[in-house]
């Protein structure tokens, strides 16, 4: 006989492991509540979003920034809108690059872009990462900026 409470609990046990299989996941080594921080002192605010992808199988590993803004169609400054997941995907393994413009949102609002592979800190494992990391409004910063600051960031949380 089945008690209730069981059936329940391993339902819950069930549903939880299931979650955790599908979130994003960083490679062994690198501290996500150190990545947090870092990023949020080096180019945090509600408008921040920075992404990370697995650059071979396009999987998403970190997510980090302003809900809005990693979820906004935002120009990318050669008149193709999009959001920052789309602009990773479509950038996996390539060069970096960065740049920056009027947003168009409202007068004086800018959108800053920085994309490219995750640097690796000298004796670190490559991990195959590319990023994009993107900003937006009155103070957001100019694309090489943002990458100065994200890859500072990514060196401290263990890339």
């Amino acid at each position: 006989m089945t008690r209730p409470w069981m059936k329940s609990g391993a339902l819950v046990v069930l549903a939880v492991a299931s979650l955790t299989a599908c979130s994003p996941k960083l490679p062994d080594g690198i501290d996500d509540t150190v990545l947090a921080e870092s990023i949020g002192r080096q180019i945090g605010s509600g408008s921040t979003c920075v992404v990370i992808a697995d650059a071979a199988s396009g999987k998403l590993v970190w997510r980090g920034g302003g809900y809005v803004t990693c979820s906004r169609n935002l120009p990318t400054c050669d008149g193709v809108v999009t959001t920052a997941e789309k602009l990773l995907q479509a950038n996996l393994g390539k060069p970096a690059r960065f740049f920056s413009c009027d947003s168009g949102s409202a007068p004086g609002n800018m959108v800053g872009w920085a994309i490219g592979p995750v640097p690796t800190s000298a004796g670190k494992p490559a991990r195959n990462l590319t990023y994009v990391a993107v900003m937006e409004g009155e103070r957001a910063l100019p694309g090489l900026e943002i990458k100065d600051r994200v890859e500072q960031a990514f060196e401290k949380a263990g890339f």
